[in-house]
């Protein structure tokens, strides 16, 4: 305890420790410790002879003043006639062309002096020093002097070495106009440099992805860890095309940072989402305002999860008849309602109405086409001239099955093929010495002419070539 806090000693006064330390002869009043009035960096005066010195500006200020100045450039206004100066009997005046000879020179014809540019910019306060302040507080008019060779003025204040104060503010008014050195030009170099590869590094993310999805292949591999041989058809595919690019080899897979490398399976899911995304665009750009009817069917799928599809079938605008796979969505169960609401929310999504439906087709089950709860009854009340059709592929389904049942004849081939398939294929041995037959047959039935296999049809000498 006793280091946090000290003991009260008996006898002691009893004025607070704040009012005792606030007794401290070499406290700085509040508000003198920046004695330096902020200038207003709105008003920037460009006359060098009623301008205020850089080093008068607030620190934190200072900089952006410089940049100010530095895309003005030194003020060097044009005058038909330059003031004289000096004596009666040395007379002399600026001259225009000498801007041309030394560009970092500045005039000011409130004060008809000349001035220094970068010492403006770059320059302390004076020291006091012998010449420290020419050209920058007492600035400099004697013109006669300019044309004296080795003791000109103008030379005298550049300095003959690199380390004078005029050549130091010079490099440092190179320095800060080089907007291409700044920081912040080089961190937007790197971070379009960061960008480019991230595009690359997605474009073949979805190169890949697009390339398996329209060959029907699956993505991800049992095993995809970097130790893996066989890290999956998305990963293989990224390594074939990074094989014959080097640009893309420099950016994917193990060349990518990790939280950019665009192959995780949510990835690939996004990327797949959008391509729905787009081919549903597209359809709905061919449907416009035509009408459309609605065909349904729903199953299970691998998982032991209820799928439905939808398929819309209208006339486009050249007259042409086109069913579209519009898309296939989880429904937890297969009640009239659930489906119902399941196609509403699809049609709404693609900004389709209902009341453009013309037609329903679905399968036989109650739950389709019950008269007054299936899916066609509660459509029907939304959208009257929406009517019902038995799907003809059910019903050819449903013809083909009864007629099996009903002839003999039928019901025996299916019957006998089934086993004929089921025994063949049961072994390996009989399903070669079925092939086995099947070709001696076929060879046989050449020898006799039966057959025709086109032998010679491909021939160069058939078209006329030697």
């Amino acid at each position: 305890m006793e280091s946090f806090f000290k003991k009260v000693e008996r006898g002691s006064s009893s004025q607070p420790v704040a009012e005792q330390d606030s007794q401290v002869p070499n406290a700085m009043p509040i508000g003198e410790a920046s004695q330096q009035p902020a200038i207003e960096l709105d008003a920037y005066e460009r006359d060098p002879g009623k301008r205020p010195q850089i080093y008068e500006y607030p620190p934190n200020q200072r900089d952006e003043a410089r940049r100010f100045y530095i895309s003005k450039g030194p003020f060097q206004p044009y005058m038909n006639e330059y003031p004289y100066a000096g004596t009666a009997s040395h007379r002399r005046r600026f001259q225009y062309n000498w801007f041309k000879i030394f560009p970092w020179l500045e005039y000011s014809p409130s004060t008809e002096r000349a001035y220094c540019f970068p010492c403006f910019l770059f320059a302390t306060k004076p020291h006091g020093k012998c010449g420290s302040n020419t050209f920058l507080v007492k600035e400099f008019q004697n013109w006669k002097k300019v044309n004296s060779g080795k003791q000109c003025g103008f030379l005298i204040h550049m300095g003959q070495d690199s380390t004078s104060a005029h050549n130091q503010a010079l490099r440092c008014f190179e320095e800060l106009k080089n907007t291409t050195g700044h920081i912040e030009k080089v961190i937007e170099k790197q971070n379009k440099k960061i960008v480019l590869d991230a595009r690359l590094r997605l474009k073949t993310s979805i190169d890949a992805i697009r390339w398996l999805t329209f060959q029907a292949c699956a993505f991800r591999g049992h095993d995809e860890s970097a130790q893996s041989i066989n890290q999956g058809n998305f990963l293989e595919m990224i390594k074939i095309l990074a094989s014959y690019n080097k640009e893309v080899k420099a950016v994917v897979l193990e060349n990518a940072p990790g939280n950019a490398k665009y192959t995780s399976h949510h990835v690939q899911k996004e990327i797949l989402t959008i391509f729905a995304e787009k081919v549903q665009t597209t359809i709905r750009g061919e449907i416009g305002t035509s009408k459309f009817c609605l065909i349904v069917d729903e199953s299970r799928d691998e998982s032991k999860k209820e799928q439905m599809a939808i398929v819309l079938r209208f006339v486009d605008a050249q007259g042409f008849i086109r069913e579209r796979f519009l898309d296939i969505v989880h429904v937890k169960d297969t009640a009239a309602l659930t489906l119902k609401n399941s196609i509403c929310t699809v049609l709404s999504t693609n900004n389709l109405s209902v009341q453009d439906i013309r037609g329903q087709g679905y399968d036989g089950t109650s739950n389709m086409c019950g008269e007054w709860n299936g899916l066609q009854a509660l459509i029907l009340k939304e959208c009257p001239y929406a009517y019902y059709v038995h799907c003809m592929a059910h019903q050819l389904q449903l013809a083909l099955i009864a007629a099996s049942r009903e002839v003999i004849k039928v019901h025996n081939f299916f019957q006998d093929a089934i086993h004929i398939i089921n025994v063949v294929s049961s072994s390996a041995k009989r399903n070669d010495e079925l092939i086995t037959q099947q070709a001696e047959e076929i060879a046989h039935a050449i020898e006799l002419g039966e057959l025709d296999t086109g032998r010679g049809a491909n021939q160069i000498e058939r078209f006329g070539y030697s």
